[in-house]
């Protein structure tokens, strides 16, 4: 038996049920479709494609080009046309259209400043538009211990997220706890736990 297969499809088996649980958080505040969406650090674009039956067209955002190409090798494999990618840094982005929804999905974590970012993916947002972001909430730093040079936050509070989503003017901000499970890290099962925030331009 090959161990490190074993262990690989155990962690593959624990993303899959993570990024299932998050996508369907993110689709109960998304209401009814198809809407202009923009997803925020969409890396190979898991989520998105979950919820390509609520998507009328779509901006898949993220900095990393190997993401990128991987996420727009499936969009080709599956036909799929209305969904675009843009590979760069968010805050000198000008793009010339606004989202009825945008949401961003364990993005914010591992950002050392995330209020120009909020403030900039706010400003994408029609009126009325939802910003939702999902991620971790606030640990004893073991979720990212094993990531080199790691310089984020080591998750969020709730309130901490609602005042990021305020100042970015928003309003209506809500957010809860939805989710928990745990991270194999080398000496031990880590548990965590997620929540989802949403706010209204």
């Amino acid at each position: 038996m090959n161990f490190n297969q074993v262990e690989e499809k155990t962690e593959t088996d624990i993303c899959k049920k993570r990024v299932h649980a998050i996508s369907q958080e993110i689709e109960s505040y998304i209401g009814h479709g198809p809407l202009e969406v923009m997803e925020f650090g969409c890396q190979t674009g898991l989520i998105s494609l979950n919820l390509q039956h609520k998507i009328a067209s779509g901006l898949m955002v993220d900095s990393s080009k190997r993401d990128i190409e991987v996420f727009e090798n499936t969009l080709k494999a599956h036909h799929i046309s209305h969904i675009k990618t843009f590979t760069g840094d968010i805050l000198t982005s000008n793009f010339d259209q606004t989202f009825d929804v945008i949401y961003a999905a364990m993005v914010m974590s591992p950002i050392k400043d995330v209020q120009p970012i909020i403030n900039k993916l706010a400003s994408y947002l029609k009126k009325h538009g939802k910003l939702i972001i999902v991620d971790l909430l606030r640990d004893n730093g073991a979720f990212y211990s094993e990531e080199p040079n790691f310089e984020g936050h080591h998750g969020f509070k709730i309130n901490e997220m609602v005042t990021h989503l305020t100042d970015a003017g928003l309003k209506d901000v809500l957010g809860r706890k939805f989710y928990s499970g745990y991270k194999p890290l080398k000496h031990k099962n880590h548990p965590y736990s997620l929540f989802s925030i949403v706010g209204v331009k």
